[in-house]
């Protein structure tokens, strides 16, 4: 017998967003902004808001797309990149501007290697995101063994485990300082709201929210560009 609650949604609608890492802080920011307003309390991962029709999970961000397809969540804020990587369906909904990164290869300085196409084949890749390394170098008919690494993929060239890697990069600077070079872009990636389908057909309080969040986001790149 199966024990798993469904979630209601006419109790309430829970937004997911990520429990640490850089997408955090500005994600909590645009609910701030839009009205909803968070009290953290350390160990609780769902939290009431000031609006007692929404409620928040903290997820791992590498889950919330799969929290949303499932109706565990009925929005969710990640990075593209995840979304692809998790091949989730979901609806994305609005592009938050912010966590600008970028999925890329990369190999050790020293390698002669300055595209793709140039890696020998079954050259060794390692990565957190095998979805999209395989479907990139199977674009390009390109034959690779793939790693599949928890982070820091970046040492493991170094330690003779991979010849390259595909990882996010934002500055550059961790892979420099680890001696590597990024020789091709695989995808240009910032935060998603994302909405499970179901949810966004049935209920017009959703749509209200996207709107809010999408005004939110326009003024705020209009005051950046300022």
């Amino acid at each position: 017998m199966l024990l798993r609650r469904k979630h209601n949604y006419l109790d309430c609608f829970r937004i997911a967003l990520p429990s640490k890492g850089r997408l955090k802080p500005s994600a909590l920011k645009i609910l701030e902004e839009i009205g909803l307003k968070i009290e953290e309390q350390e160990r609780k991962y769902i939290l009431k808001t000031s609006n007692p029709e929404f409620e928040v999970v903290l997820a791992r961000a590498f889950d919330i797309p799969l929290y949303v397809q499932y109706g565990a969540a009925t929005l969710g804020i990640t990075g593209h990149d995840i979304i692809l990587e998790r091949e989730a369906d979901v609806y994305e909904v609005s592009d938050l501007k912010f966590g600008k990164c970028k999925l890329v290869l990369a190999v050790p300085m020293e390698a002669e290697w300055n595209k793709a196409i140039e890696l020998p084949s079954n050259t060794r890749v390692a990565t957190e995101f095998p979805n999209l390394t395989r479907k990139f170098f199977n674009s390009l008919k390109k034959p690779v063994e793939i790693l599949t690494v928890r982070g820091s993929a970046e040492l493991t060239p170094k330690l003779g485990l991979a010849d390259a890697i595909v990882d996010l990069s934002t500055t550059g600077e961790t892979l420099r300082k680890n001696g590597l070079k990024e020789i091709e872009v695989i995808l240009e990636s910032t935060a998603r709201l994302i909405c499970n389908k179901i949810a966004y057909r049935s209920f017009n309080k959703i749509k209200e929210f996207i709107e809010k969040v999408d005004e939110i986001v326009k003024k705020n790149e209009a005051f950046n560009q300022t």
